[in-house]
């Protein structure tokens, strides 16, 4: 569900280097995805690797496989013709509209939101973190969406729902600094 992406390819527009991160969870050893000509950056585990999906259907997608819990990050970039996520809708307005697709997804049983959250700024951010129980299993989704040079920005980390509840390995607590780090235009 959310976004799918496509392996991280390097190349000039690309860099993901270790780098210690004030965002960490830990001591452990932080990575920096930059993608320059999408303006945006965010700190990840360095024991995440790239994974990759049959076909590309956003301007930019990326994604990151955590090595335990079925975690994952995918960060996707579109073309939209508003230049705010206020333009789309409140926070309650938006989270409503995403539940709303995932309760459509094949196999979806149930969808609980958890939070969410408006980080007024230039640009605005909206947090939202839900659960889905589907045939394929409970998972807990942290999603941070933003609208920058009229692109819609999208980071959806992703973990195990019994997992995350649990904080096993702090996968909470790594999801959780992955959205925080997740800035637009900086």
């Amino acid at each position: 569900p959310g976004c799918a992406v496509l392996p991280l390819a390097p190349g000039p527009a690309l860099a993901a280097d270790a780098a210690p991160a004030a965002a960490a969870p830990d001591a452990a050893a932080v990575s920096q995805l930059r993608v320059a000509d999408y303006a945006f950056r965010l700190s990840y585990p360095a024991t995440w690797e790239p994974s990759s999906k049959p076909v590309k259907t956003h301007l930019l997608e990326s994604i990151l496989k955590g090595p335990a819990h079925k975690a994952q990050l995918g960060v996707t970039v579109d073309p939209v013709k508003i230049s705010s996520l206020e333009e789309f809708g409140s926070i309650a307005e938006v989270s409503e509209r995403v539940l709303k697709v995932e309760e459509g997804r094949d196999g979806v049983q149930a969808v609980e939101l958890r939070r969410a959250v408006a980080e007024p700024g230039s640009p605005t951010y909206y947090v939202i973190e839900y659960a889905v129980a589907s045939s394929r299993g409970k998972k807990m989704y942290l999603c941070k969406y933003c609208i920058a040079q009229r692109k819609l920005y999208v980071l959806q980390t992703q973990a195990a729902l019994d997992s995350y509840d649990a904080d096993a390995d702090s996968i909470r607590t790594q999801l959780n600094s992955i959205v925080a780090s997740f800035v637009v235009g900086g």
